[in-house]
């Protein structure tokens, strides 16, 4: 998830000016701690962080990306929205900003501008997940690939320095993007080799290049 360029800069000034904070610069892979006992919350500066939890059968899936401005761990009064299952992973090199969670309600307590700015970006965020749990569900596997290449063109995608198209500016294997899907990794793999055979992409060990858009989009019209 992305939140749009005006309203995610606007979240980070006003956060920033909220209270203090620490920034963490992070690599690829690296783990954010999240846990209920700590009562911190962070929002996204730069880059991409995927939030994952480790199903029942030992799976890791994704449950969201999220780009800048994008918040979690223990959320200003909704921290019934945390879940203690879930671990934050950095995607690519990111930045992210942690909040003390008392100090952040305290401070957002009289700023009615930052509170309805909080429901903003939690409606964001909730709409988000709702639409990914709707296709995960309801669309066959190789359209559910074509729609997640196209999110992640959406909010982390730029010209391609190798060819026509574009590249997905996120660093993603495909056993990545099997967690992001909720399917296994060879299934994907062999529905990626069939986007390349169609050109419809192009890949490297880490990233994917979008080489025809236009009908990576007329197949999720079918």
């Amino acid at each position: 998830m992305d939140l749009p360029q005006a309203l995610a800069q606007r979240t980070l000034s006003i956060w920033k000016q909220l209270c203090s904070f620490r920034r963490h610069t992070l690599k690829h892979g690296a783990e954010i701690h999240l846990s209920s006992t700590n009562m911190k919350f962070y929002i996204v500066d730069k880059g991409f962080v995927r939030l994952t939890s480790i199903q029942l059968d030992g799976k890791r899936v994704t449950r969201m990306i999220l780009g800048k401005g994008g918040m979690f761990g223990q959320l200003p009064f909704v921290p019934s929205l945390f879940r203690t299952d879930e671990d934050a992973l950095a995607n690519g090199p990111t930045c992210v900003l942690e909040f003390d969670f008392v100090s952040m309600e305290e401070a957002l307590g009289d700023n009615t501008a930052a509170q309805r700015l909080l429901v903003e970006l939690l409606g964001a965020q909730l709409q988000m997940l709702s639409r990914r749990l709707q296709w995960q569900q309801t669309n066959p596997l190789d359209k559910r690939i074509a729609l997640v290449l196209y999110d992640l063109l959406c909010f982390g995608g730029r010209p391609c320095p190798h060819g026509p198209g574009y590249a997905v500016d996120i660093r993603v294997t495909h056993e990545e993007l099997a967690e992001i899907i909720g399917a296994a990794r060879p299934t994907v793999s062999a529905i990626l080799s069939i986007f390349h055979q169609e050109q419809l992409i192009s890949s490297t060990r880490a990233f994917i290049c979008v080489r025809n858009l236009e009908r990576l989009k007329h197949r999720l019209a079918y």
